[in-house]
């Protein structure tokens, strides 16, 4: 299934009553006629100067904002999924991206309306859209559709698209790790368990490469990880490693820009070496140091993360391909927990030839940006590891992510696109915006004629999903309503 149309629309919000005093039924009812007048009036006041709702009805923003699509729950892993719906409102055939699960003919999807979104008006006006923001604007080709993409070219630079990332001005367009938490993909949730997790393992554990394998302190305890001490010797860390199961193909492999949103209607031809990963990590108080492994590409980095106790002080170590990484401002590290503790939220990620780690949203050294990348066999299907040399350790609520690869085709369809055979430059006020849906997103890069949106036809920034609703059927005072609100999906738009 592929989405190339990708406007918003326009909505007016229902709404509720206001009222007055207490008292006679005629003096409750002018209450409640007078604070239905008011309440009225200001809304109206605030969606002419504030903000106004729209309704995203395609997914080219998919998965930070959704279209018409089908909700579906994974029989396999118990992963809640989306499917997105084209105009004739026909979904592809579904895939788990969690586990890669297929054959839900026997499930009644659920179906869902488009997100509906606050866009936060004359915020343009002060200032000028910046990059990686998500914003609403006039369609250049159609100035009467309203479309929202994501803002990656300013006035005046150099844009191209190539290996999947954006690149201004010949050098590679770097994230934040807030920016990275905005665009990020979900790869794999170990919160959801696959049923077949022991035919085909998610998680390996070796202590070393040698044969015979010493022995590993390593165990699986429903969605958690523990590790127990164990002899031997302590220079050689005890792996927990990730091994990617590709959804599409069946079987182990790099990881792909695979979007569980199109189906497999829209397959994922790209490797992906962008990858991040986040757990809940818990040391006990005989752990030194925690590692962390995460691969881009031929590149093999290493964060050795300090476990400090008390006032002790000790900075974290960074290994790129087994050879120390000098770090700026290096500084904090994990906490030993007592025997049941949630632990300390890690984060590490290889972004953009970017190297980013924090605890607790605390970075630990400044990000390590590179532009050498190393040649040599790569991506692997085993991209992210967590080691330990000795000592008790836990590892909760892992999450595995991808970032937005940036694709030169669209759905297959032959255009010639702007910014990836050369670049584009963009003149005074000019902007170059791209769907978060690149397989399927028919933004700046495909328009005829011209790429480019100018600074006046923006129209403001999306801030909240705050009405997600589900298309149920039912009746009220004799009249078919098919879309009911649905408050658990009410999400800030980053």
């Amino acid at each position: 299934m592929t989405h190339v149309h990708e406007t918003i629309t326009g909505a007016v919000d229902g709404v509720p009553d206001r009222g007055e005093d207490a008292g006679s039924p005629a003096g409750l009812f002018r209450q409640a006629v007078e604070f239905l007048i008011v309440l009225c009036l200001c809304v109206l006041l605030f969606r002419t100067f504030a903000a106004e709702a729209y309704i995203v009805p395609t997914g080219s923003m998919a998965p930070t904002l959704l279209g018409n699509h089908r909700e579906l729950s994974c029989t396999n892993c118990g992963f809640h999924f989306t499917m997105g719906l084209d105009e004739e409102g026909r979904a592809g055939r579904p895939i788990c991206p969690n586990c890669g699960q297929t054959g839900f003919d026997g499930l009644a999807p659920v179906e869902s309306n488009g997100d509906r979104v606050l866009v936060q008006k004359f915020l343009y006006d002060v200032r000028r859209p910046r990059r990686w923001e998500v914003s609403v604007f006039h369609f250049p080709g159609e100035p009467s559709q309203a479309y929202v993409k994501r803002v990656v070219g300013l006035p005046g630079e150099s844009v191209r698209i190539a290996g999947g990332d954006v690149v201004i001005d010949g050098k590679t367009a770097r994230k934040t790790l807030k920016e990275q938490r905005a665009m990020r993909i979900l790869v794999f949730d170990n919160n959801f368990v696959p049923k077949d997790r022991d035919r085909y393992p998610r998680w390996v554990f070796h202590r070393g490469r040698s044969e015979p394998r010493l022995a590993t302190g390593w165990r699986a305890e429903a969605t958690r990880f523990v590790h127990d001490p164990v002899d031997g010797p302590t220079d050689r860390p005890d792996w927990l490693e990730y091994r990617h199961w590709d959804p599409e193909r069946g079987r182990y492999a790099p990881i792909h820009d695979f979007i569980g949103y199109n189906g497999p209607d829209v397959r994922g031809e790209n490797v992906v070496s962008d990858v991040m990963v986040e757990a809940r990590v818990a040391p006990g108080p005989d752990v030194r140091s925690v590692h962390v492994r995460i691969d881009a590409g031929a590149d093999r980095f290493v964060v050795e993360i300090p476990v400090l106790a008390g006032d002790a002080t000790k900075p974290p170590v960074v290994l790129r391909n087994q050879r120390p990484v000098k770090l700026a401002n290096p500084r904090g590290g994990l906490r030993p927990e007592p025997s049941g503790g949630r632990g300390d939220l890690v984060e590490v990620s290889v972004m953009d030839r970017r190297l980013t780690a924090a605890v607790n949203g605390v970075l630990l050294f400044d990000p390590v940006d590179y532009d050498d990348p190393a040649v040599g066999p790569g991506p692997r299907d085993n991209p992210i590891a967590f080691g330990v040399n000795r000592g008790a350790l836990t590892v909760d609520e892992i999450r595995v992510y991808r970032d937005v690869y940036y694709t030169s085709s669209l759905a297959y369809t032959p255009r010639r696109p702007f910014g990836v055979d050369e670049p584009y430059r963009l003149g005074a006020d000019e902007f170059f915006v791209l769907g978060d849906n690149s397989p399927v997103s028919n933004d700046s890069r495909f328009w005829p004629g011209s790429p480019v949106v100018r600074g006046e036809l923006f129209l403001g920034k999306p801030f909240l999903v705050h009405l997600p609703g589900q298309a149920v059927p039912f009746k009220v005072f004799g009249r078919s309503v098919y879309w009911v609100p649905d408050p658990r999906e009410i999400r800030y738009i980053r």
